[in-house]
């Protein structure tokens, strides 16, 4: 009888054990399922963007073509994070928002193309000073790979998002129809729920917590 309840609760704790490695294993797969994903999307904006630039010869698209580049090499090169989320659906959200603006689409009836093409350039040089602050703790989910608090991080908490946004206003602005401003309107809420979800991932860290007290806006000064 004794013999028979330990290895009954024995083999449970096996049960147990191999439930857990198996859901680990399912876990890692669906992530680097995700992060193949991410790399594909990030190709996809740097093909698109060369191809634009191949055919405008601009300023702006040779700026898009040179960020959109630097996003993919920050993102194969970063290094391992000491903690990072393994949320499915934040997952999910990074990747809904990196593949949102490929659905943008050009138009043959521009709207304020001089004005669009002036926020472009803001917003390709804030999210070029973004990016040499952030440096190499680039991510696209939450995940803490050290606190940057220098540069245009001094000033919001997500400067990267509010570049993205300005860029992707800019490019609305030459193509403007109903369709391209309702998917610009659509990633302000991913990158707002992105944000959002950084915050909750980093609190914990009594740096990052320090960092928010001092800097107490998210995206726009005085506003946001």
């Amino acid at each position: 009888m004794i013999t028979s309840r330990f290895t009954g609760a024995k083999s449970e704790s096996i049960d147990t054990l191999d439930s857990g490695a198996r859901a680990s294993t399912a876990k890692g797969v669906v992530q680097a399922g995700l992060n193949i994903s991410v790399v594909l999307l990030l190709l996809l904006l740097m093909v698109s963007s060369y191809r634009h630039f191949n055919i405008s010869h601009s300023v702006s698209s040779f700026g898009i073509l040179t960020i959109n580049t630097l996003f993919l090499c920050l993102f194969v090169t970063r290094p391992a994070p000491s903690s990072e989320t393994s949320s499915l659906p934040l997952w999910l959200l990074a990747t809904a928002g990196v593949a949102l603006p490929l659905l943008l689409r050009p138009t043959n009836d521009p709207g304020p193309a001089s004005m669009g093409y002036a926020i472009q350039l803001v917003g390709l040089v804030a999210l070029a000073g973004s990016l040499l602050s952030l440096r190499r703790s680039f991510a696209l989910v939450p995940g803490n790979r050290g606190i940057r608090e220098g540069g245009l991080y001094r000033i919001v908490r997500h400067p990267m998002y509010l570049s993205e946004l300005t860029v992707l206003l800019g490019v609305v602005l030459v193509n403007l129809t109903a369709a391209n401003l309702t998917i610009w309107l659509c990633e302000c809420g991913l990158q707002l729920a992105r944000a959002h979800a950084e915050e909750n991932f980093l609190s914990d860290d009594p740096i990052y917590r320090a960092y928010r007290a001092r800097v107490p806006y998210r995206l726009i000064p005085g506003v946001l």
